[in-house]
């Protein structure tokens, strides 16, 4: 009889019906391979976990933070290759935020990006066209500023436009209007602080503080969650998956976001990874297991309790996703996506917190924006 060659697989994810189906129908067609699911709290437990003796054979991150220390992953390009068609199929706007240096650290796992979600209802309530591919900055402004209803004490019911106060929603608006956060070599100065960047920023605070059309950090409202009193929303893949999960898909559009004075077509991506450890004494056996994972299940997209994209061409269209009325405006989209600031320097990720304070005293005080701004260059 054949002995058992078992494979740790860690994730930092706390769902775990996914990989829990993988598991077994790979165990199934592999009788002589057990996989172990180990789970870390954070990203300290996991380099924990693969600093000891017993390091697993894969870790799965909700961030991309961990795939970026030198020596952790071995490089899955190889392995890529030796599959017939695999690095073609593999949608390239993804690979290019995924790939550093040249190689493949990781399979990347819950991939988002955002796009525009409008209510068809409150569009034709108002009388409004819904938006379409070529719209502006000022177009949605206008029409925010239209479908924006508040009371005789000013206390909105209906927002135009919503949008949290954070300086990942705020990136891909930069990435649009031709500027970036930090440099690809992880610097702030002279990229942050360029026209590029402040004149998407002040458009931003402008919503909020000229055409009062998203809600302000602790503004009284009776507009509800955003799914109920809100136009216009600034949507990742989690909301939209969760407006088909509950029946709602028939009554929300998807755009792309708006066209800025920069002219670019950039947006940012949400992702995690599953990589094949340095340490793992099976190496190919772990790389099998994440291909069948990652990129042999398309079920796993068709479910109505998706959140997530996949990441080749193939699988987009076996899951039906290219088909489908909103989920095919997101599979256009990874086309466009961009290396986002908080993937490259671990600093400025862990900034985030003193940049969105910054971001709350422009909305609510009127600090400078510009100044504000370039203040941060001392972040990365």
């Amino acid at each position: 009889m054949s002995a058992i060659t078992e494979i740790r697989f860690l994730t930092e994810f706390q769902q775990l019906h996914n990989v829990s189906s993988a598991i077994a129908s790979f165990e199934r067609d592999h009788p002589h391979v057990r996989i172990i699911v180990e789970q870390a709290a954070d990203h300290y437990e996991s380099l924990r976990a693969f600093n000891s003796d017993e390091a697993p054979d894969i870790i799965e991150s909700g961030g991309w933070s961990l795939f970026n220390r030198p020596g952790m992953f071995v490089d899955l390009l190889p392995y890529v290759k030796e599959v017939p068609g695999l690095q073609e199929d593999l949608i390239p706007g993804i690979m290019r935020v995924a790939c550093k240096d040249g190689n493949l650290p990781g399979l990347p796992v819950d991939v988002s990006v955002p796009l525009m979600i409008y209510d068809k209802e409150k569009f034709d309530q108002a009388g409004l066209p819904y938006p379409t591919e070529d719209w502006t900055w000022d177009d949605m402004m206008a029409l925010a500023e239209k479908l924006t209803i508040r009371n005789e004490q000013g206390v909105a019911r209906q927002f135009g436009y919503g949008n949290g106060v954070d300086i990942e929603f705020f990136e891909p608006f930069i990435m649009r209007n031709g500027g970036r956060l930090i440099s690809l070599d992880g610097t702030a100065r002279g990229h942050v602080d360029q026209q590029a960047a402040i004149e998407a920023f002040k458009k931003l605070i402008d919503a909020y503080r000229v055409h009062q059309v998203i809600r302000k950090p602790d503004e009284p409202s009776e507009a509800g969650d955003l799914h109920e009193g809100f136009a216009i929303i600034f949507g990742f893949t989690w909301f939209i998956g969760g407006c088909i999960e509950h029946g709602l898909s028939g009554r929300f559009g998807v755009v792309g976001l708006p066209n800025m004075p920069g002219g670019q077509q950039g947006n940012m991506i949400y992702m995690g990874a599953a990589g094949v450890t340095s340490k793992s004494p099976n190496p190919h056996l772990a790389w099998e297991f994440l291909h069948h994972y990652v990129l042999q299940r398309p079920d796993s997209f068709r479910s109505r309790s998706t959140r997530t994209l996949p990441i080749t061409r193939s699988l987009a269209e076996q899951s039906g996703m290219t088909e489908h009325p909103l989920w095919s405006r997101y599979i256009q989209e990874l086309d466009h996506v961009q290396i986002s600031g908080f993937y490259i320097n671990e600093k400025w990720n862990a900034s985030r917190q003193l940049i969105n304070e910054d971001i709350n005293r422009m909305i609510l005080e009127g600090a400078d924006v510009a100044q504000t701004i370039k203040s941060w260059t001392r972040f990365a």
